[in-house]
Order: C-alpha cells, then sequence, then structure tokens
C-alpha cells in the first residue's frame, strides 16, 4: 500500500472490502498524524472531492487558550443554573 501522506487520493466509489479498508487506514492515519501535532503544526483532514477522497492541509493547531480567559467552575455551574431557571419556565 502507498504511504498515506499528504495528497494521497482514494477513488470513489468506496463499494469494496478492499476500498473501504484503504479509507479506513486513510482515516486513521488523519487521525494519528494529528494526535502527534504540537502548536503550529499542520492539520490533515480528509476532503470529500467529486471523484476522490483526498489527504489535505486542515489548518495548524493553535494555540492554547490563556487559563485566564476560561471561565471558572464557578462560572460555568451559574451559566448552567441560569439556563436551567430558564428551561424550567418555559415549561410551565
Amino acid at each position: 500500500m502507498k504511504e498515506i501522506a499528504l495528497g494521497y487520493t482514494l477513488a470513489k466509489p468506496v463499494a469494496t472490502q478492499e476500498q473501504c479498508t484503504a479509507y479506513a487506514a486513510m482515516a486513521e492515519a488523519v487521525n494519528a498524524h494529528n494526535a502527534a501535532c504540537a502548536v503550529g503544526d499542520s492539520l490533515w483532514v480528509v476532503e470529500d472531492k467529486a471523484d476522490r477522497y483526498e489527504v489535505a492541509e486542515g489548518g495548524t493547531v493553535p494555540e492554547p487558550e490563556p487559563a485566564s480567559t476560561l471561565p471558572t467552575t464557578e462560572e460555568r455551574l451559574a451559566a448552567l443554573e441560569a439556563g436551567l431557571i430558564e428551561l424550567a419556565a418555559q415549561e410551565v
């Protein structure tokens, strides 16, 4: 089997077991590549083209959000409680 990297293609339609196995291998390779990426690395995607599936670049791994911009546990609970109260009021 050809090495799965950027530009790898698989013709459509995927109908036989061999083709299904090849598609699964392509998806697994994309997932494995993305799991090993660090901030700034290129992510891969499987593009659904008219006549083929193709491994392509899909952006880069972003910098993580600074902890100070993330809501605290208390803020998250308050938002959930407010949403539940609003939902309960709608059901009356």
